[in-house]
């Protein structure tokens, strides 16, 4: 027969066992974010730009102007290009000009994209009669700091991220000032968050 100061003491000691123990839980995933300067690089007439967002030495965004001209004047037209299998953030043919903070949707509403191909930011048409009368269109026309999204697939894994840029207009260049990036499974990503 049992005692019941041992019982109880048992009990006692199972009871504390139990609420001291450690909870188990999963290991925390590091967070594969990571975010780089792009030095402001430029990128102007002869001097196009290939952007390996994340390192690997495989180029993701081409960036150029090109220049056409005929008799009634010039015309440059930037345009950033999704490469090696990644895309942009586009609306018809223009690169959707992100504002900072802006969620970067993994499946965008229509009439917004995903893409690969060119698509424009900004064009300038100099008239071969009055240069001083240049007109700019395009989305990225008074852009400082604003934000290009993108998406990658690397070893399988979808990546989505953003690139940071403004228009130099008295320059004639587009300047490039810093990317991130991080798998697409981690959720939200917004213009301009770093880690």
């Amino acid at each position: 027969m049992l005692h019941k100061p041992l019982v109880a003491v048992t009990l006692t000691a199972i009871t504390i066992l139990f609420a001291c123990k450690k909870k188990c839980c999963d290991p925390v995933i590091p967070s594969t974010f990571q975010h780089r300067s792009l030095n402001d690089v430029q990128v102007k007439n002869l001097q196009s730009f290939h952007l390996d967002v994340d390192g690997d030495k495989t180029h993701e965004v081409y960036f150029a102007l090109g220049v056409t001209g005929g008799a009634e004047g010039m015309r440059g037209k930037f345009f950033a290009a999704g490469i090696n299998n990644a895309k942009l953030l586009v609306k018809s043919d223009s690169t959707v000009c992100l504002q900072p903070a802006e969620a970067i949707p993994t499946i965008p509403a229509h009439p917004r994209d995903w893409k690969g191909m060119e698509s424009y930011l900004v064009e300038a048409f100099i008239p071969a009669a009055t240069p001083g009368d240049t007109v700019w269109t395009g989305a990225w026309l008074s852009a400082s700091r604003k934000f290009i999204g993108i998406q990658f697939k690397k070893d399988q894994t979808d990546y989505t991220g953003w690139i940071c840029l403004s228009m130099d207009r008295t320059n004639l260049a587009l300047v490039l000032h810093s990317c991130a990036w991080r798998e697409m499974h981690e959720g939200e990503l917004h213009a301009g968050q770093t880690p």
